[in-house]
């Protein structure tokens, strides 16, 4: 198999190096053979044979991508236990016979983690430059520990405490995610880096599912353990990473920043096996790194708004508001509410709300299949066009008050999900980490989990004021307005968001310092002297 993939790159990289010859003369971006072999062997390569060969980088890359189960888990946390009792007792004020917390405190409550998340991502770019991608998880770690801490010990009525534990554990929970992301994308093989990215959405909805069950067993419980359980099971996961975090690889392209370039063949040879040509990997890392520097010499946070680098971070940031926008939150997060519509006792509504999870992790698992099948742009552009059509139907079949018409939108939150969960989801967190420039792609990530907290934290304390039925009251017909939001960022993804399937780092830097348009991505023979510059 080996020999096999072995000699298919030899015949695409001496194409490819043939090619190459007469466009490095009139190319500003230096000698590109070398970088033309690495990706012509990258190229070669399937998933499947990638995940034999690399299998130590993708397990490792499951492992690191564990901190944003933390992530959904805390997303859901909240919003299941505002409906425990006993929180309600001990955090709330008793008003006209029953426990009642203050709606300025659940909001409060609901986006103090985001906060966090926003100070915790930006703080990362800083964080992994300077201690590395472990070194950052490591950090996240001891944060996550102590605010778990601060929420678990906190004593009925001290809701400041509660709160302050809340953001601190959300600090932790941005560095998580932003992580993760970079790390993927700079350990992973070129066929495996789409299914390693997506995983990030996975982990964060096994989280999602996690909470859920989690406050389903405890809830009825009486004591203040409701709450304290829910809140001490988080300590699980910053402790295992915190074990194998001495035994994971650093990334190489870190490493080779830092001049630990002995160390950085190390990691390649031990993340692929005795089989590759780590010399060669190095080389292309090294490449790419001097053809970025040709470009800016500083790996400021600035610098990602400058240049090309200003395009590529739009891109980043965008994906995670057009996930907003095409209103996950309007949906999923009042999944329970409509199924209680749809006439399901509370129970039941909220099993049906842990099923709907359930579909979300099935999606998640399909699409390790079609990221690289169908591409980034591809999924991407459909789930967009997929969702604005579900949320239009919801505002739509709303406008009947019959039973049926309850019924068939409590199923199209279950279809919704599906959808969400095999296209926006997941891509979301693949394009992201790919799109960036290796020298930038810490502060890139790092932006673009700032803006999905940002933005999250808008829509969640906007949408119950425009559904529940003492405020605005609209219930499905919030379906027009997040209808609307998502065609207008259909069309968006249309002209703005490129195809990076089968792109090495710098087959990227290329076509974003060309200005090539986004819908040209996957077309475009980086290897043609002909080739036109725009």
């Amino acid at each position: 198999m080996t020999s096999t993939v072995d000699e298919k790159a030899a015949q695409t990289a001496q194409s490819e190096v043939d090619a190459t010859s007469g466009f490095e003369k009139k190319s500003p971006h230096g000698n590109l053979t070398t970088l033309a072999q690495a990706a012509a062997t990258e190229h070669a390569i399937t998933p499947a044979q990638a995940v034999r060969t690399y299998w130590r980088a993708f397990a490792w890359c499951l492992f690191i991508n564990m901190g944003a189960l933390l992530w959904g888990y805390d997303s859901q946390v909240g919003g299941g236990l505002l409906s425990v009792s006993s929180f309600r007792r001990d955090f709330g004020s008793f008003i006209d016979g029953q426990y009642v917390l203050a709606a300025s405190w659940q909001s409060a409550f609901n986006s103090i983690s985001s906060i966090g998340g926003m100070a915790g991502a930006f703080s990362l770019g800083y964080i992994s430059e300077l201690f590395g991608r472990r070194g950052a998880v490591a950090v996240a770690c001891f944060v996550s520990i102590v605010g778990i801490l601060i929420q678990f010990l906190t004593p009925p009525h001290k809701n400041g405490m509660l709160l302050a534990g809340k953001l601190i554990n959300g600090f932790s929970l941005g560095m998580y995610v932003s992580s993760a992301g970079s790390y993927c994308a700079e350990v992973s093989p070129l066929a495996l880096r789409g299914i390693t990215t997506a995983s990030v959405n996975l982990w964060i909805d096994l989280g999602q599912f996690m909470s859920n069950g989690v406050i389903r067993g405890t809830g009825n419980r009486t004591d203040a353990y409701a709450y304290r359980l829910p809140f001490a099971l988080q300590w699980i996961f910053p402790v295992i990473l915190l074990v194998g975090l001495p035994f994971a690889p650093e990334s190489p392209w870190w490493l080779v920043r830092k001049g630990r370039v002995d160390d950085a063949r190390k990691v390649i040879t031990r993340l692929g096996g005795p089989t590759i040509d780590a010399d060669m990997q190095l080389q292309q890392i090294q490449d790419t790194i001097e053809l970025e520097d040709t470009y800016a010499a500083s790996a400021r946070y600035i610098d990602c708004f400058r240049g090309v680098n200003l395009r590529r971070t739009i891109v980043a940031m965008m994906v995670f508001v057009l996930q907003q926008g095409a209103g996950v939150v309007f949906v999923l997060g009042f999944s329970t509410y409509f199924f209680e519509l749809a006439g399901f006792a509370d129970t039941n509504a909220f099993n049906l709300g842990i099923g709907v999870t359930a579909i979300g992790v099935v999606g998640n698992l399909l699409t390790f299949y079609t990221v690289n099948r169908l591409g980034r742009r591809f999924i991407f552009f459909w789930g967009m066009l997929a969702c604005t059509t579900v949320l239009l139907l919801i505002g739509f079949i709303s406008i009947s008050d019959s039973q049926n018409a309850r019924w068939t939108v409590a199923a199209f939150t279950i279809i919704y999900n599906f959808i969400y969960q095999t296209g926006i989801g997941p891509l979301g967190y693949v394009i992201f980490a790919e799109v960036s420039s290796a020298k930038l792609r810490s502060k890139t990530v790092a932006l673009g989990i700032w803006v999905n907290s940002l933005c999250s934290m808008v829509v969640n304390i906007v949408v119950p004021y425009l559904v529940n039925p003492d405020e605005a009251n609209l219930g499905g017909y919030v379906g027009f307005i997040f209808g609307g939001l998502a065609f207008a960022g259909t069309i968006w993804t249309w002209y703005f968001i490129p195809e990076t399937k089968d792109r090495t780092v710098d087959e990227l830097d290329v076509l974003f310092e060309e200005h090539v348009p986004a819908r040209q991505f996957a077309t475009r023979n980086l290897f043609r002297s002909d080739s036109p510059s725009n």
